[in-house]
């Protein structure tokens, strides 16, 4: 067992031993025991129970040699803990992870002090360059829930003694009201739609309130045309296949640029509840029916992508990226006011939360929530005719609010 010797520091029982380092060479460590050692008159007490303490703490580190994380700069921790991580990312998050650490904590923290000597001050310095800098404060705590594991990891594994993510003064988000679509808007989409690029994706989008990753993971196996069904079981994203499960996905192509990513097909949706089918109306069946029989007889690139719903004219799959792109383009293009393509889904759903016919429930299950709260405190707004309905009601209770018969 490792020899150690009780100290006392900041009135704490401490025990302090050593440990042998990687390269050989011994390395003191003390770490707090937690438990009280000096009374109001300065007489030491509990030193019993430190020593039970004590030999806890010993038993952790008897054996093993420490790590080189505590001497690593901060950016190098982020991403030994990203890759620890990854697993439990979507491809599309590990990349967008990637590229902040790229971006943001590398060029920041790769010359500075190793995580050990990182205070509290230093990431509150951070976070006030990267404002200066005119990041918003959502994007501020990206990047701190990025660099929150790397101390967390230190912590756990007694690499320092305290972790400043604890203390310190985040920035403060500001609530944005999220852009949506109403009915008019919708229309204008509709008719600026009509023949472009990604036509389908943005019906697919506005109809049934689909995520960008399901309209391009729709495969005609999952339309049922005898039963007028379109079946909800997959989705497509770009990025690091290495990090799914296996058995979970299959790669069916990639794209270039920067820095090449994978195109996956998942059969792991983001919940249980997003697996749903929808019964298709008219004009959904219709537009389907027209479509396929379009494709069907059209020349192609390549048969990969035979089998998906959202193909160009040349039978290649329109990418996610791709339906980013080209509707910030439409938008511009058709002078229309700038919305993410996600919020064409927040626009569906809450054309539907603003109409009493349909339920929560039914709504819940429409979007493929698996939790009711999301769609009511998200996804719900009441549109100023409604509110108009509810004060109508609302006034129509007291008579003589607004100065009735005088009472005799």
């Amino acid at each position: 067992m490792i020899n150690y010797s009780l100290q006392i520091n900041n009135r704490k029982w401490c025990v302090s031993f050593y440990i042998m380092k990687s390269d050989g060479k011994r390395k003191q460590k003390q770490l707090s025991t937690g438990i009280t050692a000096l009374d109001n008159k300065g007489n030491r007490i509990n030193k019993r129970k430190a020593e039970e303490k004590a030999k806890e703490i010993i038993a952790r580190f008897d054996g093993i040699v420490d790590s080189e994380y505590s001497g690593w700069t901060l950016d190098k921790c982020v991403e030994y803990c990203l890759e620890l991580r990854k697993t439990k990312l979507s491809p599309t998050t590990y990349f967008d992870y990637l590229n902040a650490l790229k971006c943001h904590i590398r060029p920041y923290f790769q010359n500075r002090k190793p995580i050990r000597d990182l205070k509290a001050k230093d990431i509150e310095a951070f976070c006030s360059f990267m404002i200066s800098e005119g990041k918003s404060p959502k994007t501020v705590h990206k990047m701190l829930s990025l660099i929150g594991p790397a101390f967390r990891y230190a912590e756990k594994n007694d690499f320092i003694l305290k972790n400043p993510m604890n203390v310190i003064d985040k920035p403060s988000k500001v609530r944005c009201e999220t852009s949506y679509y109403n009915a008019e808007q919708l229309n204008a989409l509709a008719k600026a739609a009509k023949g472009s690029y990604i036509e389908t994706p943005i019906i697919l989008a506005m109809v049934l309130g689909l995520r960008r990753s399901e309209i391009i993971g729709i495969t005609w196996d999952n339309v049922d045309f005898e039963n007028r069904l379109i079946h909800i079981r997959q989705s497509v994203v770009t990025g690091d296949s290495s990090i799914l499960p296996k058995g979970t996905y299959k790669v069916i192509g990639e794209v270039g640029g920067r820095r090449t990513r994978e195109i996956i097909l998942k059969t792991m949706l983001k919940t249980d509840s997003s697996v749903r089918s929808f019964t298709m109306n008219d004009d959904l069946y219709n537009y389907l029916k027209s479509l396929k029989t379009r494709q069907d007889v059209m020349p192609r690139e390549t048969k990969a992508y035979m089998d998906f719903v959202c193909v160009n004219a040349v039978g290649t799959l329109i990418t996610p990226d791709t339906v980013t792109a080209q509707f910030r383009k439409l938008l511009d293009k058709n002078g229309l006011p700038h919305i993410k393509f996600h919020a064409l889904r927040h626009s569906c759903i809450s054309l539907l939360a603003n109409n009493t016919a349909f339920s929560m429930k039914q709504i819940q299950d429409y979007a493929g929530h698996g939790d009711f709260l999301t769609t009511f405190n998200v996804y719900s707004h009441a549109d100023d005719s409604a509110k108009k309905s509810e004060m109508d009601y609302i006034t129509s209770c007291f008579t003589d609010l607004f100065g009735g018969k005088d009472n005799d």
